[in-house]
């Protein structure tokens, strides 16, 4: 009989974990309170369960001799799964508790910075009532933040004490923890870092640009591409100090990645970590590019595989002449969607996959996160190119009638960072990549 294995939740890239378990004969059980979703369409079986039930889900993972557990790019379901693992007695991802807390905890991943020397914004030590001793010490511009949301969730910026006192407000009233972070605001281009471990070796695998499209929000990042601009400054300025980080805060397998910020004074800030998939799962795309399957690679894990340092893919030291993307489809106001068309017809595209999970009825809110549609690109123009034909097809309406999602069109931006990124490595993007 096939291993049974449950996901818990449909989030961004738990379909392309039970399509990739599929591919290696596992039975696949998906659980949550959605009744449908592609992750639960894709799977063998479905419960409608939510994964905090750990109590009801220990009961039929046994019933049902489950043998892992497995989630994606979520906190809230890995916390789920590391309890119901361990009643299980399943191999855990993430086994160490305290590595689970960095991961979650943006005060103790910067403690973690300073004690390596890794950059950071400059913060302020603040008490909940904000008194005008410590108020006067801060210089504005700031950032207010939980350190317990991902998302953005709580975040504000701030240019007065007025602000910051709303802005603190609303943090503590999204947030379980009592900490606020509260740090002066950087301004330049982010990126996300990609990395990969094995018996606490730790390479860096992909480079990742955020992009906004001009007019929104400059952290609402429609587009995220793997480039190579500004690659070589980060690998002599940040990238061992990272590793340093992310060892010493125990984290050993898996996948990890940090945010950074190449700030205006012309060095990079560390903003945040993750010791899982990152919501864009550019992963899925990446393979292409690299040629490692990361998917398997956390499958394995969660089935109990350990892998060793020399199962680890070489270091990224130089630049690819293709590209990985995640088109992020955010809603551009609250709404209901009424109708969706052209998924067909991208889907049909080269190197497209689509993780749709809104429907045609559900309720979306504000620059909520709809879909996301993962592009490969031998280049990046042929990566806009498949951008452009996805924005001529794509329809996702309200009850009005208007379009939902915001369009991201700012192509010539991408392209010619990515020309800069190559040029930096002195690699002629007309060649094939190697």
């Amino acid at each position: 009989m096939n291993r049974k294995i449950l996901v818990l939740g449909s989030d961004f890239g738990t379909l392309d974990m039970v399509r990739e378990a599929k591919k290696m004969g596992l039975y696949v059980i998906a659980a949550d309170l959605m009744n449908n979703s592609p992750t639960k369409e894709a799977a063998d079986e479905a419960w409608l369960v939510s994964t905090t039930e750990i109590e009801l889900l220990e009961k039929k993972c046994r019933e049902e001799n489950i043998t892992a557990v497995m989630t994606g790019a979520s906190d809230f379901n890995i916390t789920c799964a590391r309890k119901l693992c361990k009643r299980l007695n399943l191999p855990i991802y993430c086994e160490s508790d305290y590595a689970w807390t960095v991961a979650r905890n943006k005060s103790e991943f910067k403690k973690l910075c300073k004690e390596v020397g890794a950059p950071t914004a400059k913060d302020y030590e603040v008490s909940e009532e904000l008194t005008e001793k410590e108020l006067d010490k801060i210089k504005f511009p700031v950032v207010v933040k939980p350190v317990d949301n991902s998302g953005n969730k709580g975040m504000s910026y701030c240019k007065n004490k007025e602000e910051l006192r709303e802005a603190y407000k609303y943090a503590r009233s999204v947030s379980k923890n009592e900490t606020i972070i509260v740090e002066r605001q950087l301004h330049g281009p982010e990126w996300t870092v990609n990395y990969v471990l094995a018996d606490g070796e730790i390479r860096l695998l992909y480079f990742s640009r955020e992009h906004h499209q001009p007019g929104e929000l400059a952290n609402l990042y429609s587009l995220m591409n793997t480039s190579s601009c500004h690659l070589r400054q980060y690998l002599d300025e940040m990238n061992d100090k990272v590793i340093q980080v992310l060892k010493k805060a125990e984290f050993k397998e898996g996948i990890a990645w940090v945010e950074v910020m190449l700030d205006e004074d012309g060095h990079f800030y560390l903003i945040e970590c993750g010791y899982r998939y990152g919501g864009d799962m550019s992963y899925a795309s990446y393979e292409k590019v690299s040629g490692f399957n990361s998917i398997r690679w956390m499958l394995d894990i969660c089935l109990g595989v350990r892998h060793k340092k020399a199962d680890l893919p070489m270091p990224l030291t130089t630049a690819h002449c293709a590209t990985a993307a995640t088109y992020h489809l955010f809603a551009a106001e609250d709404g209901v969607i009424t109708k969706i068309e052209g998924l067909k017809e991208i889907e049909k595209l080269p190197g497209i996959i689509i993780d749709m999970p809104k429907r045609e009825g559900n309720p979306v809110k504000y620059h909520a996160c709809m879909g996301t549609i993962r592009i490969y690109g031998e280049t990046c123009d042929v990566m806009i190119e498949r951008l452009k034909e996805i924005n001529a097809a794509l329809k996702i309406q309200n009850e009005n009638g208007e379009n939902l999602f915001i369009h991201f069109t700012d192509y010539e931006s991408v392209r010619e960072e990515f020309q800069t990124g190559l040029e930096e490595f002195g690699i002629d993007n007309k060649k094939a990549d190697s």
